[in-house]
């Protein structure tokens, strides 16, 4: 009985060891890591296929989709889970893969939920966050929102024919300075989350079909110019 026991005590031990020790397998291109929009399911939604077409033209290069609720009624619960989950996945891939590139999208509330990560969250009714340090910016090599509640008018990272801030935006922008020149964040007139007013939902679904070759350029572009 008593030899048994060891054997069972070695492993359990032995189990749990792996278990926590797992390796991190770093991707010899980039990493993209996407958040989906609200209500969509489990996965990289609409973003994915412009994932992978990015995937495609950086050789090496592998995708994580965001795990988190993606709701809509519990938009801020949902919201800022999305935020810690994203913050523990970045810093735990640069902690192990720190050669490695980080790629991150967002649509909807996923772009919410990156730029709130990157810049920190700092919008009305938001828990707030801080703003990621340089170890981690510097190994972003670039970011792309689509249709971002958080948006805030005069960003410099704006494209699209959006004039206003979004329904959530940002009291502190100033966090988002470390990365503005690799960010890209797409609002269009008339979108009614990224443009606080707007009454077009079509608008804030067209981003993929408009914007998506434009995006994959920025995306390889801002890649190639650190590799």
């Amino acid at each position: 009985m008593i030899s048994f026991m060891l054997v069972l005590s070695f492993l359990m031990a032995l189990a749990s060891t792996n278990s926590t020790t797992d390796a991190i397998t770093c991707a010899k291109g980039a990493h993209l890591i996407v958040a989906r929009g609200s209500l969509e399911p489990e996965g990289p939604g609409a973003m994915g296929i412009l994932a992978e077409e990015i995937i495609k033209l950086i050789p090496g290069s592998d995708m994580e989709a965001l795990v988190y609720p993606a709701l809509y009624n519990e938009y801020v619960e949902s919201q800022t889970e999305g935020v810690r989950t994203m913050n523990s996945v970045i810093n735990n891939y640069v902690k192990n893969c720190p050669d490695t590139d980080l790629i991150l999208m967002g649509y909807s509330q996923g772009a919410h939920v990156t730029m709130d990560t990157m810049c920190g969250a700092s919008s009305e009714g938001f828990p707030g966050t801080l703003s990621q340090p340089s170890y981690i910016t510097d190994n972003v090599a670039a970011i792309i929102a689509m249709g971002d509640p958080s948006l805030t008018e005069g960003q410099p990272f704006l494209v699209g024919t959006s004039e206003g801030s979004g329904i959530f935006p940002r009291n502190l922008p100033i966090g988002c300075n470390s990365i503005a020149s690799k960010t890209v964040s797409i609002c269009d007139k008339g979108d009614p989350y990224c443009e606080a007013g707007g009454k077009d939902l079509s608008v804030h679904l067209s981003y993929i079909k408009n914007y998506g070759e434009f995006s994959v350029g920025h995306v390889v572009k801002a890649w190639k110019s650190r590799n």
